[in-house]
């Protein structure tokens, strides 16, 4: 019975975790598009995407990132209870990787926050 909750728990938050990346991806489409129809509709070249503000593209990126990473804790979430009630090598490697991905995701997010702050701190001088 302990097995079967498991399976079920784990089913559930893996689709939670599908539906957040998904949902994250649909949000940074959106807004991209936004980005650039409001700056073509501003006067800018045809081209859209290359005309966008660098601070709205990273502020952009930024908050994809960051839907990718809940995402990612729910898959990892998910995937520790599978290890956990199953554990077998393939379960642990996907584990592994996910938490990889994790920290490289931390990584660059807290890098691009960092230098949006030393470049708001350069501009406030």
């Amino acid at each position: 019975m302990l097995h079967d909750f498991s399976q079920l728990a784990r089913n559930v938050i893996e689709f939670f975790s599908i539906l957040i990346i998904l949902g994250g991806v649909l949000v940074a489409c959106y807004r991209m598009l936004v980005l650039g129809v409001t700056k073509y509709n501003h006067g800018h070249c045809p081209m859209i995407l290359p005309h966008v503000e660098h601070d709205s593209m990273i502020k952009l990126r930024l908050s994809f990132e960051r839907t990718l990473m809940l995402g990612l804790q729910f898959l990892m979430a998910a995937d520790i209870i599978g290890t956990i009630t199953d554990p077998d090598l393939q379960g642990v490697i996907i584990l592994a990787v996910i938490v990889l991905l994790r920290i490289v995701l931390s990584f660059a997010l807290s890098r691009e926050v960092a230098e949006i702050d030393r470049q708001k701190r350069e501009d406030a001088k």
